[in-house]
């Protein structure tokens, strides 16, 4: 299965403007049967969304803060490992997701569409208050 390495969320705040630039980086790296297969048809979709971490269980489950616009594989030059770029400008407010200190991170979910497997990774949490 495909696989999605090296997930990284920066986020750079303009305190001037009170707007965070939130950037998802990954790769999505592909076995050679997939590679094969795209020339057949086979796509995948990567998703990416922005959350807020919190307890993690029903009585406190993370916030789901901004979903940015899916990429689909294979693109116009398919390739065994692709880099792939998640790129927003939002108001800081929408992060401030906590009462004090905001923890967010990035969600990744590649889906095959033909198996409909998923596969999901979680970036780096960035802790500060916005």
């Amino acid at each position: 299965m495909a696989s999605v390495v090296n997930p990284r969320l920066n986020i750079t705040v303009d305190s001037a403007k009170k707007t965070a630039r939130c950037v998802v980086t990954c790769e999505v790296v592909f076995t050679a049967y997939e590679m094969n297969e795209m020339k057949e048809g086979l796509k995948f979709v990567l998703h990416c969304s922005l959350w807020g971490e919190d307890l993690g269980m029903w009585l406190n489950p993370d916030d789901f803060l901004y979903s940015y616009g899916s990429k689909i594989f294979p693109d116009a030059t398919p390739t065994a490992r692709e880099k792939a770029t998640f790129d927003v400008t939002v108001g800081v407010s929408l992060l401030d997701e906590d009462w004090g200190t905001d923890e967010v991170y990035g969600l990744l979910t590649l889906h095959n569409l033909y198996t409909g497997a998923k596969t999901k990774r979680k970036t780096n949490v960035v802790v500060r208050n916005f």
